[in-house]
Formats: structure tokens, C-alpha cells, sequence
């Protein structure tokens, strides 16, 4: 197990094939400099304290490895309408799926292709537990899993108690535009930077 720091975003990365086999659980707190970098990755105030329990387990005859997650945060972010800073708690749970792509994959793509013959060529959209992401070079970032779901736990129109955000607000102040301060942006943003 290793834990790189020389990325954009938090790194901590895991043997694949120690997962659900000698690496059962895993508690994870990213460090100051890291949790600066979430922060700025995902277009928040600050990251204050970030703390995540993960359960490793191997299902489908040992193929997919799933990850069961706990988030539990404290953020700070800015108030779309005002700029003040709000802090946030973030309670979340959630699972993920990975697996080496030349053993699951394929009969997950062989049945999607057998469904979709039966719907005379519509696409079926697979389940997340039936369409695992691949592990790449046999290892997985589990720094990465976890702040890609924080992203999707923070609110992207945070708004100061008794403050309402109205239509018309980004005009007069678009430098306060949700849309700009969406952290799923941010993120796409960082993806794509990284498959290229």
C-alpha cells in the first residue's frame, strides 16, 4: 500500500489484488496538504476534517472487488448569494465496484449485448454493481473513490441560513454564479485532465 502526493488530487493508492483478501477494512484521513487539495479540486472553501471507513469484499467468485464507504466530513464553503463562508457536516455512505476488465467485464458486455438484441438495438444502462470500473495496472486510488463521492454529497447552491438565492442573483454578481461553483464541474474538469 502506498500513498503518492504529487497529484492534483488526494492519492492513496491500494494493491487490487490485497483487496477483500489480506486488506479487509481500511480507515482513511487525508492529511492537512491533502485535504487543501480536495478543497481546491472540488471548488470548496476548505476541507476542515475528513475521516472514511472502507470494507473490501470480493463477490462474483472472487471477479469484482466491492468497496463499502463511509464519509464523514466537515466542509466549508462559500454562500452563493453572499460569498460568507458556511460551514457543512457530510454524513454519506456508499459503494463502488472495480474489477479487472478481461474477467468481468466480459460477461456483463454479453449480456448488455443479449438484452439489447431482445430491445432490437436500444442499450440498456447497466446497474453500477453490473458494470464495475476497470482496474488499471492492478492497483486502485482509493484517495480518488472517496473524493469523488464527497463531491457528490456537497451542496452546489449552499446558501447562508435565512438567505434565499434568486433568479437573477448571477447577474448582478456572476462571480457568485452556482453554475461556477457546481463542484461536480470541478471534478469533471479534473477527469478529464487525467485521460489525457
Amino acid at each position: 500500500m502506498t500513498d503518492t502526493r504529487d497529484k492534483e488530487g488526494w492519492e492513496h493508492i491500494i494493491k487490487a489484488e490485497e483487496a477483500g483478501e489480506s486488506l479487509k477494512d481500511l480507515n482513511l484521513s487525508p492529511d492537512d496538504a491533502d485535504r487543501v487539495k480536495i478543497a481546491n479540486l472540488l471548488g470548496i472553501v476548505e476541507v476542515k476534517s475528513l475521516n472514511t471507513k472502507l470494507k473490501f469484499t470480493r463477490v462474483r467468485g472472487g471477479m469484482v472487488i466491492r468497496i463499502d464507504g463511509i464519509i464523514n466530513a466537515n466542509i466549508v464553503q462559500e454562500c452563493v448569494v453572499t460569498l460568507e463562508p458556511i460551514e457543512g457536516h457530510i454524513e454519506e455512505s456508499f459503494q463502488a465496484w472495480y474489477t479487472d476488465p478481461d474477467q468481468a467485464i466480459s460477461f456483463n458486455k454479453a449480456r448488455q449485448q443479449r438484452e439489447m438484441q431482445k430491445q432490437h438495438g436500444e442499450v440498456p444502462i447497466l446497474e453500477e454493481s453490473d458494470d464495475p470500473e476497470p482496474i488499471i495496472d492492478g492497483v486502485i486510488d482509493v484517495g480518488d473513490v472517496v473524493t469523488q463521492f464527497l463531491s457528490l454529497s456537497i451542496d452546489p447552491y449552499a446558501h447562508k441560513e435565512g438567505v434565499q438565492y434568486e433568479v437573477g442573483d448571477d447577474e448582478e454578481h456572476p462571480e457568485t454564479s452556482p453554475i461556477r461553483k457546481n463542484p461536480f464541474e470541478k471534478l469533471k474538469e479534473w477527469k478529464d485532465k487525467q485521460g489525457s
